[in-house]
């Protein structure tokens, strides 16, 4: 199990190096789609998983059955085809045709008793009645990661750097790129946002 303390320095990079980090297996609540990031479908599943995680954290707080950080939003982001590791940062800057997966970690102590009903309770909320949400199992593995300071529209050149760096490192990425969303766009000014990009490094 991931303790606490290692759950926050996953959350933690640093702007002008890659910070390489060892990511556990983890399970998340996932919702996939395919667009860039101010598309309807992103917006509408992104608050569909911060509600779902919220209500998840809280009730096993309730019950002192976790002491995870609180959920944020994790999204997986690739191409069909997969594109070239030198043609994606260029690539990153429109997302209009990029898949995605949305994410938000369950807590270490949840169990799938623990996650069916808050599933339930979000789709209840939503007037959903097919089940958009479910909970996968995400590998772990040794990742480069670096902290991007502004919202989406600046997102590419932060990746642009991180590639670089990789490269002068000799360090291959490959694999899906993770952005996670510490300070949300849609809840501050764009210049006060922050996330991390997140890419899995070959071994």
């Amino acid at each position: 199990m991931t303790q606490p303390s290692e759950r926050f320095e996953l959350r933690h990079a640093a702007t002008d190096r890659p910070t390489i980090v060892v990511v556990p297996e983890r399970r998340l609540f996932a919702i996939d789609g395919v667009g860039g990031p101010s598309g309807a479908d992103f917006v509408l599943a992104g608050e569909t998983l911060h509600r779902v995680g919220r209500i998840l954290h809280d009730r096993m707080r309730r019950e002192r059955r976790s002491a995870s950080l609180a959920p944020i939003l994790e999204t997986a982001w690739w191409t069909h085809p997969e594109l070239p590791a030198g043609d994606v940062p260029a690539a990153f800057e429109d997302r209009s045709t990029w898949h995605w997966q949305q994410m938000v970690e369950l807590p270490d102590l949840a169990e799938a008793a623990d996650a069916d009903p808050a599933i339930a309770e979000v789709q209840r909320e939503m007037g959903r009645a097919e089940p958009l949400l479910r909970v996968i199992t995400v590998p772990g593995g040794r990742s480069a990661q670096m902290l991007h300071l502004g919202g989406s529209a600046s997102t590419a050149a932060t990746l642009r750097a991180l590639f670089a760096l990789l490269a002068a490192g000799d360090l291959r990425p490959h694999g899906h790129i993770h952005e996670l969303r510490l300070v949300d766009e849609r809840t501050v000014p764009a210049d006060r946002a922050r996330s991390i990009l997140r890419v899995p490094i070959e071994d």
